[in-house]
């Protein structure tokens, strides 16, 4: 196959090149801003720019080296869109909040869970605090374990899964405008202790988060979606995959990072995701 040519390798990249670049002409056509029209133009540009240049560095890098460049290359990218569209975010529609809040106290209620009379314990709060924050390096670890296992040959595979699951969770987002239910004053929130990690968390978001909410959970979706691509692959560690998930989907909503029902709709749209595309979408 000529240089010029688009290798298969590439599409993962290519596929959120092509995202940002729709994000960016979504921007314009809405009634946003000109500062945040412009953002969302920036972060495009800069993926683009990143990924030519991975594309010209393929010329004088070695076949290896271009070949894991590529594989890699979605990792860098992943969270130009997120920033994209929390420049779509102007305001939260306290309707919209309403019903999420309703639905969460439906929710717990059927539980039998009431969650201001929950006390989170401290090493349970660590624990759940460290799942969370653990969503960051998630995705690239997951892309490690396929070079370890001797499968990395499924990288494609595993980046369009991750990618798509993303992608359907922010496509929704600028449509429910939210903010997390940790900012809201009135919604019956678990009683979390203090911690560094919790600290951390918040930290991490008041610099990188859009303060508002993705929905569905862009978080807990990826974060599943690598780990039923592993579950498929080399299931022992699909179940530890699998547990993080789980893990990181319950301290989304204890720790007020996210509505139960933003939760619920990512699992959902994830398993009816990669049921769908089980026998189109097959690994390598």
């Amino acid at each position: 196959m000529g240089r010029g040519k688009i290798r298969l390798k590439n599409l993962p990249a290519l596929i959120q090149v092509t995202f940002v670049s729709v994000l960016t002409a979504a921007a314009w056509l809405r009634p946003l801003p000109r500062s945040r029209q412009l953002m969302v133009s920036k972060l495009a540009v800069i993926a683009i720019v990143v990924f030519v240049l991975a594309q010209l560095g393929s010329r004088w890098l070695s076949s290896l080296a271009s070949s894991v460049l590529q594989d890699w290359l979605p990792a860098p990218l992943l969270l130009v869109p997120y920033w994209q569209i929390g420049c779509f975010f102007t305001n939260s529609d306290a309707q919209t909040e309403g019903r999420l809040h309703a639905f969460d106290r439906a929710f717990f209620r059927s539980l039998g869970i009431q969650p201001a009379k929950v006390s989170i314990s401290l090493a349970a709060g660590v624990y759940l605090e460290l799942a969370y924050v653990m969503v960051y390096p998630l995705i690239p670890l997951g892309l490690v374990i396929l070079y370890l296992t001797g499968l990395r040959d499924f990288v494609n595979y595993y980046w369009i899964a991750v990618l798509a699951a993303t992608y359907i969770c922010l496509t929704i987002t600028p449509f429910v405008r939210a903010m997390p239910p940790r900012s809201l004053s009135d919604y019956e929130k678990f009683k979390m202790p203090s911690s560094r990690v919790k600290m951390l968390n918040h930290w991490i978001l008041r610099r990188a988060g859009i303060h508002a909410i993705t929905f569905p959970s862009a978080h807990v979706a990826s974060a599943l979606a690598a780990a039923l691509v592993l579950l498929r692959l080399e299931p022992w560690v699909g179940l530890i995959f699998l547990g993080a998930a789980l893990s990181i989907a319950m301290a989304t909503v204890v720790g007020g990072y996210h509505y139960a029902a933003d939760v619920l709709l990512a699992v959902l749209a994830v398993i009816l995701l990669f049921v769908a595309t089980f026998s189109i979408l097959k690994p390598g």
